[in-house]
């Protein structure tokens, strides 16, 4: 009898062990037996959307040169990007990267066919393609790149998707130290500017949230626009009034050209030596007004932010700036 009990409580015990050991393999799995693998890395999106990556990245495809560059700088790569013309938007190491159109006009196909396992999109730009990656199983993440908040913002996010927190955290350091250094030599004078942005059909101006205007307001420059609000919602202009200029008659005037740089500013400059207005305007008389390159003031200069910065502070205060270098 006692040799049977012990067999009857030995067999009791297996059983448990059995039952213990199956539920805790069951935690670790899901209904169906496979393995559940604890996801990467959650994103939100400028766009409010959760994308879920369920592993690091290896293929990323990047549909704006402005996004590669930051990618990059943290150690990342790509897989495909989009053409560009502008010597500063392609990093030299993605020079031979599978290109899959040009910004506004995106290949699709080209872009699957790569099989990226993240595609990182322009808010305003790529939301339409969205559905289309989606539904070839593709993560998409769609992200804004205005001002300079967006830049710092999108370095630290870089860092996370690619493990590079260290190097993203340095770089943004480096780069704030530069700023800092420059900010910290500023006079405590009350400049007022103008920022005039000039296409070949007209001329607008520019308010805080414009590159340009990202640039004076870090140098403390007033900006007699920065009390207008735009026409839309978004938008970095507002129309343009010479009787308002000379009005405010501010003390350097920026512009900056949007297509043809050399025929826009031959234009302007006509306009100003005919224009008995402009005349009366100081900037004009004391020869401040300032052509700003397009590469640093029309674009999002990224990671040469502090570069914009500089040029922007050596225009209006030479006698400090003029032998900096960054």
């Amino acid at each position: 009898m006692k040799i049977s009990s012990c067999l009857k409580m030995m067999s009791i015990l297996i059983v448990a062990v059995i039952l213990a050991t199956a539920c805790g393999m069951q935690s670790k799995q899901g209904g169906d037996g496979n393995a559940i693998q604890k996801e990467y890395l959650t994103i939100k999106d400028d766009a409010g959307r959760s994308v879920v990556l369920q592993h690091k990245p290896e293929k990323i495809v990047v549909l704006a040169p402005s996004f590669l560059e930051l990618l990059y700088a943290v150690d990342g790569k790509a897989v495909g990007r989009t053409s560009s013309n502008s010597k500063y938007a392609i990093p030299e190491q993605a020079l031979g990267v599978s290109e899959v159109g040009l910004v506004y006009n995106i290949n699709v196909e080209k872009v699957v066919s790569l099989q990226p396992d993240l595609v990182i999109a322009m808010q305003g730009i790529h939301d339409k393609l969205i559905p289309m990656l989606e539904s070839n199983n593709i993560p998409v993440i769609v992200l804004k790149y205005k001002t300079y908040d967006d830049v710092f913002d999108k370095i630290k996010l870089f860092g996370d998707i690619i493990g590079t927190k260290e190097k993203a955290q340095v770089l943004t350091q480096d780069m704030n130290a530069k700023l800092e250094k420059i900010i910290n030599k500023l006079p405590g004078n009350n400049t007022k500017i103008a920022i005039l942005h000039a296409t070949a059909k007209n001329v607008s101006l520019e308010l805080e949230n414009s590159i340009a205007g990202n640039t004076a307001r870090l140098l403390h420059l007033q900006n007699i626009a920065a009390v207008s609000s735009p026409i839309n919602s978004g938008s970095d202009v507002i129309p343009y009034s010479l009787e308002k200029l000379v009005e405010n008659d501010p003390d350097i005037i920026f512009v900056v050209t949007m297509g043809g740089s050399n025929e826009i500013e031959k234009k302007m400059q006509a306009e100003v030596e005919n224009n008995p207005a402009w005349s009366s305007l100081r900037a004009v008389q004391e020869k401040k007004v300032v052509f700003l390159p397009a590469d640093l003031f029309l674009l999002n200069p990224g990671l040469r932010i502090p570069e914009a910065a500089q040029y922007m502070a050596r225009c209006v205060y030479p006698e400090i700036y003029a032998n900096d270098k960054q």
